[in-house]
């Protein structure tokens, strides 16, 4: 639940309010640590998490195959 700190909100007071609604951030870190924040929309949520799945799959992929090409590179010097 986020709390949007304004005084005297209704859904955010404190020992009476709930928060607001619940909300998805993505975000991701760019070049010169730099991190841009996107609020997803409640039906994209599925969407979003199932590509970055697809993402992290990918990542582990490429990062087996540099193992293994590092391995053929040891092996080329033998």
């Amino acid at each position: 639940m986020v709390s949007c700190n304004r005084p005297g909100c209704r859904f955010c007071e404190e020992g009476k309010g709930k928060g607001h609604d619940p909300i998805v951030i993505f975000w991701v870190i760019l070049g010169d640590r730099k991190v841009r924040q996107i609020q997803v929309a409640g039906e994209m949520t599925k969407e979003v998490e199932e590509s970055l799945r697809a993402f992290a799959q990918t990542q582990e992929l490429l990062k087996q195959i540099a193992e293994i090409h590092l391995e053929l590179m040891s092996e080329r010097k033998r």
